[in-house]
């Protein structure tokens, strides 16, 4: 297997050496970031999305009530007369 002094770990009944080890739990943690980072951004691309659509259905339904304020006074004046 290894030299004597090597460090080994062992794993499944084999002898792995330690820095195999560490490398392969290095780039799980690597990739594990990368997702993350990735995740994130997505999600705060879809909140500023979310935001923008919020502020679209509130000036629509300032706009609807504008609308329906006028013809409530159209119909005021109609019934004046």
């Amino acid at each position: 297997m290894g030299k004597k002094g090597d460090r080994m770990v062992l794993v499944g009944s084999v002898d792995i050496p330690l820095i195999e080890v560490l490398l392969v739990f290095g780039i799980v943690i690597f990739i594990l970031l990368i997702e993350s980072i990735i995740i994130i951004s997505l999600l705060v691309r879809q909140l500023q999305k979310t935001k923008n659509m919020g502020m679209l259905l509130e000036r629509l339904s300032q706009v609807l009530l504008e609308i329906k304020k006028a013809e409530i006074d159209e119909l005021d004046k109609l019934r004046r007369k």
